[in-house]
């Protein structure tokens, strides 16, 4: 049985309707990541979770008990918000203490939760200074001790990296993720960075508009994103996504990309073929990530169906340890991911190695999975 779950959830402000009926659900100690853009309804979810926000239709259950009535304080779970929420005026062992010390918990108690805490997070040498005299870093530290010391049943993360710095994101994120592994407490975090969705997520719930796009494993949201939104937001860099005819030719479905003073391109649709067969003289919307467009060297030697063509470069963009490749297909700008070494120069032609494996298809209209 699911550890959390959330069932039909509705939340209305007045006659907006800005949660549509979520469904999710989270094993025990799962990691759940909600992600979406700006608006989107996650930071709203986590609160209706926390109880900071009032429910107005549907249930949430914790452990198989219903928390929708229940006061924060007796839904026992713990929170991390964006901003660190210190107070000023105590040091790191009193910020995490105190939560605590408002339950009656004893001196000598605290201060072996506290000493337990700081060792988890390797913050001993922190306990004695004041927020004022920590790093950004190390104040969101302060603030999951103050979440963990409480032992919960479940973490709710609101958005807890976005106030750090790109490298510190990264240090941060690492951290979660260790914690996580070593104390298996279930964990619900909201993010709009699709990067530390995937990275951190045992199951990513993608939201627009209040409406629950997709939810799965970060492999299966990756690999198989349902429709045009959750293929374009899930990767960085995006998704190509571009207008193709699907065609047939001396008996086979192909794929049909348009180029700009030269022949269409014409793709064998590999494991897609037979539910393309449909949509012969039609135009999809084709879908391919960079990575499986590459220089054949560099391609998945393991893949079915290769396919090499020559296409005029755009752009080069070198990235360290690999280079992006920019050409234009079906009017769009279309990007490949190839080795560091790949032999490519802008203007002029390169052979790309397409992993038709990894292709997927969308109808235009309804922006949905067609193959």
């Amino acid at each position: 049985m699911a550890f959390l779950e959330i069932d039909r959830l509705v939340k209305r402000f007045g006659a907006t309707e800005v949660l549509k009926g979520i469904d999710l659900s989270v094993e025990e100690g799962g990691f759940l990541v909600l992600v979406g853009p700006s608006g989107c309804g996650k930071s709203t979810l986590l609160s209706m979770i926390a109880g900071l926000d009032t429910i107005s239709d549907g249930e949430v259950r914790i452990n198989g008990r219903r928390v929708n009535e229940l006061h924060p304080s007796q839904r026992d779970i713990a929170m991390v918000f964006q901003s660190y929420a210190l107070y000023p005026n105590m040091t790191v062992a009193e910020n995490i203490a105190f939560g605590l010390e408002m339950r009656g918990v004893p001196k000598a108690e605290r201060e072996v939760a506290v000493a337990k805490v700081a060792e988890t997070l390797q913050m001993g040498h922190l306990l004695k200074r004041k927020p004022s005299q920590l790093s950004g870093g190390q104040r969101q530290r302060v603030a999951m001790g103050r979440a963990l010391v409480r032992d919960p049943q479940v973490f709710l993360f609101d958005e807890p990296l976005s106030n750090l710095d790109a490298k510190l994101r990264v240090d941060m994120r690492t951290e979660i993720k260790r914690l996580h592994q070593r104390m298996g407490t279930t964990i619900v975090y909201v993010t709009h960075d699709q990067i530390e969705a995937m990275t951190l997520a045992t199951k990513i719930a993608v939201l627009k508009d209040g409406v629950l796009q997709q939810f799965g494993t970060p492999a299966e949201v990756y690999n198989n994103p349902v429709n045009v939104f959750v293929a374009d937001f899930m990767g960085s860099p995006s998704m190509n996504i571009m207008p193709a005819a699907i065609r047939s030719e001396n008996g086979k479905t192909v794929v049909a990309l348009a180029r700009k003073d030269e022949d269409d391109l014409v793709l064998d649709p590999g494991p897609a073929s037979e539910r393309l067969g449909g949509s012969i003289g039609q135009t999809v919307l084709f879908g391919i990530r960079p990575e499986a467009i590459t220089d054949h060297d560099g391609a998945d030697r393991n893949a079915r169906t290769l396919v090499d063509v020559d296409c005029h470069v755009d752009v080069v963009e070198p990235a360290g340890s690999d280079t992006f490749v920019v050409t234009s297909l079906g009017g769009k700008h279309v990007i490949a991911r190839m080795r560091s070494d790949a032999a490519v120069k802008s203007g002029g032609r390169a052979p790309f190695s397409f992993n038709m494996d990894k292709a997927v298809f969308f109808d235009p209209k309804t922006e949905k999975r067609v193959a």
